[in-house]
């Protein structure tokens, strides 16, 4: 069968397989066969890299491989509603598709001693093969099918082994995990409205009756609609509809309060798939399908998309100087983190419509500054990834993240002391290391485009840098706190995440070309389509 000789295929299979057989097996013999089967993914994501193979689908070259039949038809009114199993990847998706592979597989060794371990590792391999479909999906429908299976996993994940400290009369967890799943599903509902007014519209249009990203990308949406009695721009009608997903995934101000809530009741192997991964599938929503599919509404909301990034960046960044707990700071710091990758988007579909003129003399900063948005998606998951793995590590060892109660114990700590500093120089974006060279890319590129709001946002690289070394002070350095005599060290099985991750950042940090190479092919083409319909 064609669908099961397509490595895309099994890449969202094999982990399924894999919690099915973790759970039907012993304890001991289930951490391994999870590991194991997350190990295997990986290859196959890393393999990828290394194909020649050309999809078929002449609507877009850039997808290295590609599976596509029919899968679901019903009518709808006086069409027919197609869902097709349509996977593929590209520059954009393949290194997303890595990044998921890698940090689930050391998510997996950072949960061995987890209880009820057989149910984790289940639900953790389930949950990577739900965001596997969402970076891998061609069509906006299948899309959001997979963008709703990965919410079950994560609501149980959270709900069942995140903290019991009481909020508003409930378990934290309960709390957490319940508002992580309305936000994600309020932004669902516009989302599936979205989508849809996208593929009636196109249908009434003369267009195929089908919900195809590389369709719609070389068949895009124009002209106005009738809502509420006035004329509504359609490109800007459909792009907001489905932005609201992405804004509260990402997440942007004001729908992000669910992330610090989230992460401080989350397990740390869960705080890191979340921020690694998660908080990706909205960013790469943004670019693929909103900047990709509807440039129109993209470059018609951008200067409001620019505003409210210099709000998550400014305000992520200041919020994170009052925090008392570790994770809660992290967490911030990761709505600021991810106001960058808005504020690239925002550049480059910003400006005047002579910028989007080819050969324009801004045309090579908005290209630079949508990849620095895109390598600002990789480089904050693993830095964010390394940051949530070391709190772990000293919660796990002094069963507290509160960071007045500790001070000096990088005396008993030397390891994760240097590995958390090191990984604190790269958030705050140290050059040499991964978090340098996505933000250069956006604040010198936006800065040509949005003046004024790349003059505030830069300020955030002061803040960033007071809140990680004003807590890498009061937690590692200074006066010894004698309470903390006894603390040992992180052990060999929780330096495995910290190091691998170590390295990676440095090689991205050092020699980005082979990542920035990767996107290239796939960020022109969505450049090209914004150049060829805003003139």
């Amino acid at each position: 069968m064609e669908i099961l000789q397509s490595p895309l295929t099994w890449i969202i299979l094999l982990p399924v397989i894999g919690a099915i057989a973790a759970y039907l097996s012993p304890a001991r013999a289930a951490r391994w066969i999870a590991l194991g089967f997350s190990a295997i993914v990986l290859i196959v994501s890393i393999s990828l890299l290394f194909g020649s193979a050309k999809c078929a689908d002449p609507l877009d070259a850039n997808l290295t491989y590609c599976i596509q039949h029919d899968w679901l038809g019903f009518p709808a009114g006086n069409t027919r509603l197609n869902i097709q199993y349509f996977l593929g990847v590209d520059g954009l998706s393949t290194p997303l598709v890595i990044l998921n592979a890698f940090l689930t597989t050391l998510a997996i060794i950072g949960g061995w001693q987890k209880t009820r371990v057989k149910d984790y590792l289940a639900l953790l391999l389930l949950l990577e093969a739900g965001v596997m479909g969402v970076f891998m999906a061609q069509d906006l429908l299948f899309f959001f099918l997979f963008w709703e299976v990965e919410l079950a996993p994560m609501f149980l994940l959270i709900g069942v082994w995140g903290s019991d400290v009481i909020k508003h009369g409930m378990p934290g967890r309960i709390y957490s995990a319940w508002k992580f799943l309305l936000y994600t599903f309020f932004g669902s509902v516009f989302m599936l409205a979205g989508i849809l007014v996208a593929y009636f519209q196109n249908v009434a249009h003369g267009g195929q009756p089908t919900a195809s990203m590389p369709y719609f990308a070389a068949h895009l949406l124009n002209g106005q609609i009738p809502l509420g009695g006035i004329m509504v721009s359609l490109p800007l009608l459909v792009f907001l509809l489905i932005f609201i997903a992405f804004a509260v995934k990402i997440p942007m101000f004001p729908f992000h309060t669910w992330l610090p809530d989230a992460h401080t009741d989350a397990p740390t192997e869960v705080s890191v798939i979340l921020a690694g991964i998660l908080l990706k599938m909205g960013a790469y929503g943004l670019i693929r399908i909103c900047f990709g599919l509807f440039p129109q509404g993209v470059h018609d909301f951008a200067g409001w998309l620019a505003v409210i990034a210099v709000i998550n960046i400014l305000y992520g960044a200041a919020i994170c100087l009052v925090q008392t707990d570790m994770k809660k700071l992290i967490a911030y710091s990761s709505v600021s983190h991810m106001g960058i990758v808005l504020l690239g988007v925002a550049a480059a579909a910003g400006g005047g419509d002579a910028l989007f003129h080819t050969g324009a003399p801004d045309s090579v900063f908005r290209e630079a500054a949508l990849m620095g948005a895109t390598v600002q998606m990789i480089s904050h998951g693993l830095i964010t990834g390394l940051l949530f793995f070391c709190v772990g590590v000293i919660y796990d060892h002094a069963h507290t993240r509160e960071i007045a109660v500790f001070g000096g114990v990088a005396k008993k700590m030397p390891r994760l002391a240097t590995l958390f500093t090191f990984a604190g120089l790269a958030s705050l974006g140290l050059p040499g290391l991964a978090g340098f060279v996505a933000e250069y890319m956006v604040f010198t590129s936006s800065f040509r485009i949005w003046t004024v709001a790349t003059i505030f946002a830069v300020f955030t690289m002061i803040l960033t840098a007071s809140y990680l070394l004003w807590m890498l002070k009061r937690v590692f350095f200074g006066v010894f706190n004698r309470k903390w005599e006894g603390l040992p060290d992180a052990t060999f099985r929780e330096m495995i995440p910290l190091v691998a991750l170590s390295v990676v950042i440095v090689l991205v940090g050092m020699y980005p070309k082979p990542l920035i190479d990767m996107f290239l092919p796939s960020l022109t083409q969505i450049m090209q389509t914004a150049v060829a319909l805003i003139r």
